[in-house]
């Protein structure tokens, strides 16, 4: 009873300049004391109209700040900084509530047992690892080496091609003077 009598009488010097051993109104009635201060509060948030508007702020964001079954997340998320930040900062509250589903939902395959075994498997990667490399290069030079072998069958093709052309050419001609004679002799 003591803690709570101590933390009245905080609220009331907080609030409206009530002394740590005066009682409110001359009354003792606790509740009357705890109606004046609430009256006070009222009144104090009536004259600033900024504490107005971070309430109206607090009421929008409350789901969030003290988090409920569907929220727990957002909970464990947000720190009191944050959750303040948010209050006195951000009037776009539907984006960071998007943004906590997207995380709530995406938690599950970022929590998958593969990835936990993934360290364990670090030493067979490394190895994999070098295998691939030894492979690559491997690769490279059976690529160089069919390339080479693709050029030299192009080269070798083009000059048989070349041949043919001048032997036709040459067959061609020969036809061409059989004819001639031929024709001289009849």
């Amino acid at each position: 009873m003591d803690a709570l009598a101590a933390r009245l009488e905080s609220l009331e010097r907080a609030v409206g300049a009530v002394g740590p051993t005066a009682t409110v109104a001359g009354s003792d009635n606790t509740a009357k004391q705890v109606s004046l201060i609430a009256h006070k509060l009222d009144k104090t948030i009536a004259d600033y109209s900024s504490f107005q508007q971070l309430l109206d702020k607090y009421e929008k964001l409350r789901n969030i700040i003290e988090g409920d079954g569907d929220l727990e997340l957002s909970r464990q998320l947000l720190g009191v900084t944050a959750k303040t930040e948010m209050i006195l900062l951000n009037d776009d509250i539907q984006k960071i509530m998007s943004d906590l589903h997207i995380i709530r939902d995406l938690q599950p395959r970022i929590n998958q047992p593969e990835y936990a075994a993934a360290a364990s498997n670090l030493p067979l990667i490394s190895q994999l690892e070098k295998q691939h490399e030894k492979q690559t290069g491997e690769f490279k030079h059976v690529v160089a080496d069919i390339s080479s072998l693709v050029d030299r069958y192009q080269a070798e093709m083009n000059a048989l091609s070349e041949m043919f052309i001048s032997w036709e050419q040459q067959l061609s001609a020969m036809e061409r003077k059989v004819d001639l004679l031929s024709k001289r002799i009849k």
